[in-house]
Parts: C-alpha cells; structure tokens; sequence
C-alpha cells in the first residue's frame, strides 16, 4: 500500500471487458480466432463496407445473460442496441455497437475476499452497476519493429468480437481489493463457461476509475479512468501510481482534471492521453438496423436453471461434505474444472483428505512443471485413483507414484502398467528389508545413541536412509515397524 493510501480514501470503481465464448463474431459470422494472420478473420459486416447490415449472434446473448445471472443481476425483459460515435483507424464504421441507456443487466454484487492493511482477510460486497454487450473494435499496431516502418498498421480480426462489458459500483477502496475483484470475476466467468478470460489473449480487459477523497467524507470527487489494464498485478501497480498522483497533485493546492490516463508498466508512471471525455462525447443513439431484445420470464429462468454450482456453494459444499479445510476448499474451488477433477477421483478412490492432498501437493505441482491446466492433461480421475491405490496397498511406495505423476499428466497411462514396466514394486520382502535397516543402523552409531536417548525424531533420519539404499522402493510401513523393533535397546 502507497504512503497516499494511509492518508486518503481511494474510491475506485472497475470496467471489465471479457470477450465472450463463441465461434463467430456478434455481429457477423467471421470467426474468432486468436493468433491469424492480420486481417484474415474478417467479412464485410466487421469491415463496414456499403449494403451490409449487422446480424446479432443468438450465442453471444445467451452467454451474456448467463453471465448476469451468476453476478446475481437483474436481466432486463427489453434492451437495447446503440451506435457509440468515435473516429479511430481501427473501428471501420466510425461507431461502434453497444448499449447505453437500456442495457442488458442491471444491479447484482460479488463477494470479494482481500487481505486488508492489516493483513486480515476480509469479506466485502462490491456492486455492480451494469452488464451490457457490445462489439471489440480492431488493433492499431504502432511498433516499428512489428509494422515494419513507421506508420501505424490496422488489423481488423479482433473488430466485431462480441464483449461484456461489466461495470461496477465505486466501491472497491484499494488496489488490493480491485485485484481480488477481478480475481472473483475471472473465476466467475470462466466458471460458468462464458468466457476464457485469457489475460495474455486480450480476453480480459480492465478501465479502472480512480478518484480520492479524505477518509469519513461521503462525496465523491473528480476521477480519472486508467485505461486498458490486462494483468491483475498492473491493474494494482496502476491504481497505486494514480493514487499517489492525485495525492501530490491536491496536497499541493491544485485539482484533479477528469482526464483518460495510461500507465507504463516498465516506469510505473502515468501519462494522459486525453481531457474531460462524457457519454455526451459519444452521441449515443438506438442502432436503426438492430431490434431491441426483448427476454420473457420463462426464458430468464430456464437460463438460470442450467447454471452449475458456482464457486461459493461449491467451496462451502466441499467444507461440509469431505471435512476439508477453508484453505484446500478455496484453492480445490479456484477451477471448475479441477473442483470437478477432484470430485470424481474421490468418488472412485473414496478418500477425500488423501485425494485433497495428492492434487494440491502433487498434481498442481506436476501441471505447472508441464506448463498445463488440468482440462489439457493427459491424466483422468480413473487413473489418478487407480495410483492412489496402489500406494495405499503399498504395491508402491509415494515416492514411485511422485516420479511417475509427470509422465501420467503428460501423456496419461495406466499406472499399474508403469510401476512393473519401470519396477517400481514397492519391496517388502522382510529379509531384504531386515538387511538394509542393519546396515543403516551399523553405519550411524551417534544417531542410534541419539534415539535410545529419547529423541524419537531420530526415525525419521533411518527412514531417509533406508529409503535411499533401497532406491525408493521399500515399504516405509514395514520399513518403520522393523527400525523401530531394532533400534529399541
């Protein structure tokens, strides 16, 4: 937290733009790709040219109201298209499509958990003002090194592709508690499958609206919007910076101006890109060429009913249902994909704890070596319980079933296969196992001394020790009871 946080109140409100998940655009039916060719995803409705006329992506709407729902919002039964009026070389018709006065959503909250100047976590309700649809416009490409001269580039592949844009209360009162926001949001919407929100992809973007004012003041002073912030931790780093500018500006006897700001990561300074810019700049107006949406009841609750239990429920669920703890619920509950991973391992294996402790130790571990979310592993519930189970029949030791995990989530495997390809057979033949414990005992007499004096933590060494000279391989069950038998005096 910036020295300006502890002497002023920072009322910051978020703009979040998620491009939904669909295989066209909303407006016409060039597809969304990501990483084509400039200019190769395009057709002539995202390109503006003469006679053609927009027509709205069914999909898109679908996704936007599942959206609203899971933010506990209000999804308008009428709303509205309409041309937001700008000039730049990136967006061909000199307007793009969005919502204004009558937006899809109104209303809703999430529950944000951040860590405060304390270092305790607190939960907060940040409210949402709006959720609308709306177009992307294209990409103006400025670097010499990527044009390949001077002059400014266009690529029009991301023009057209269908946004959310989420707009919330100023209620957030830190960059901390901003970054949790998106966190909770990102999660949210990856959850209910409405968008990827791939940072590095652009498909996640955020505006942040910034004003401060002294602590126990209710009015709200002049803010400045940062714009096109696409990491949590710039998000954060941002508002701080744009926090301590204001700060010096009215500790100084001058005036914050409304201005649209960029922040530079690599200097951490702010710039201004422009002054005093209002929704009156834009000249909103209905879109003549779109009819207004218009959602019945039935329609709105058949929506909500396909929703799947969200990351709340599910996190509190699996606290009351499995015994797990508020820490191994949370990260377990991080992904929809892993919480559904981890449940049906358990459901095979019978578990929980076990299962719990195998996928937040060693198969987060493992995904990240391999640079893989869990959706895009080679390993499946089947046989993640299937090598669970053989190191609870000590048919292999843990240490075998860690070295093989890399392997199984790479490219997937039987693991019984694996541990007598590899011989990896747990060994439990007593009389082998009674000569490595010997030798070990005769090669560390200061630590047997050490154990029959009563510092009983000493077991643990001998059982490195064993494990080692028996690559690994030996029961550490049997391994113990025989340590513990020969060691006693």
């Amino acid at each position: 937290m910036s020295a300006a946080s502890e002497r002023w109140e920072a009322v910051i409100g978020l703009e979040v733009h998620a491009q939904l998940r669909t295989e066209s655009k909303l407006f016409s039916p060039a597809p969304v790709r990501y990483g084509e060719e400039p200019n190769h995803s395009v057709h002539p409705i995202c390109l503006a040219l003469p006679g053609v006329l927009p027509v709205l992506n069914a999909r898109a709407v679908e996704l936007g109201i599942r959206a609203a729902l899971a933010a506990h919002c209000s999804v308008q039964p009428h709303s509205v298209f309409a041309r937001k009026n700008y000039f730049y070389p990136d967006l061909p018709k000199g307007y793009q499509i969005s919502q204004y006065e009558e937006p899809l959503a109104t209303g809703g909250w999430l529950d944000v958990v951040a860590r405060g100047s304390d270092g305790e976590e607190r939960t907060r309700r940040i409210g949402l003002t709006r959720i609308h649809m709306e177009e992307d416009a294209g990409k103006s490409i400025h670097d010499a090194a990527v044009a390949g001269s001077d002059s400014t580039h266009v690529d029009l592949n991301r023009a057209g592709v269908p946004l959310l844009e989420i707009v919330s209360e100023p209620d957030l009162r830190s960059a901390a508690e901003a970054g949790a926001y998106l966190r909770t949001l990102r999660q949210l919407l990856r959850y209910v499958d409405v968008s990827d929100a791939d940072l590095e992809k652009g498909h996640f973007r955020c505006d942040a609206n910034v004003s401060i004012r002294k602590p126990g003041d209710s009015e709200l002073a002049t803010r400045t919007e940062l714009k096109n912030l696409n990491s949590f931790r710039f998000v954060e780093a941002a508002i701080e910076a744009e926090i301590e500018r204001q700060a010096e500006i009215v500790e100084g006897g001058g005036h914050v101006e409304q201005a649209t700001l960029a922040f530079d990561p690599p200097s951490g300074r702010i710039r201004v890109l422009r002054l005093k810019e209002n929704a009156d700049d834009y000249r909103y107006f209905p879109d003549p060429d779109l009819v207004p949406l218009v959602f019945d009841s039935a329609r709105i609750e058949a929506a909500r009913a396909e929703l799947p239990e969200l990351g709340d429920v599910k996190r509190a669920r699996f606290r009351q249902e499995y015994g797990l703890s508020a820490y191994d619920a949370g990260l377990l509950c991080e992904s929809r994909t892993l919480a559904e991973f981890f449940e049906a391992t358990v459901a095979q294996h019978g578990n929980a704890k076990t299962v719990a402790n195998w996928v937040l130790r060693d198969l987060l571990r493992a995904l990240s070596e391999a640079d893989l979310e869990i959706e895009g592993a080679g390993i499946t519930p089947q046989s993640f319980a299937a090598l669970l189970a053989l190191v609870d029949q000590a048919l292999t030791t843990a240490q075998s079933a860690r070295g093989l995990m890399p392997e199984l989530v790479q490219r997937g495997g039987d693991p019984a296969a694996l541990v007598r390809e590899r011989g990896l057979e747990a060994l439990s033949d007593t009389g082998v196992l009674d000569a490595a414990v010997d030798e070990v005992i005769a090669a560390h007499p200061d630590n047997v001394a050490r154990y029959r004096g009563g510092e009983k933590k000493v077991l643990n060494f001998f059982m490195g020790q064993v494990m080692k000279r028996t690559g690994g391989k030996a029961d550490p069950v049997a391994v113990r009871e025989i340590l513990a038998r020969k060691l006693e005096p």
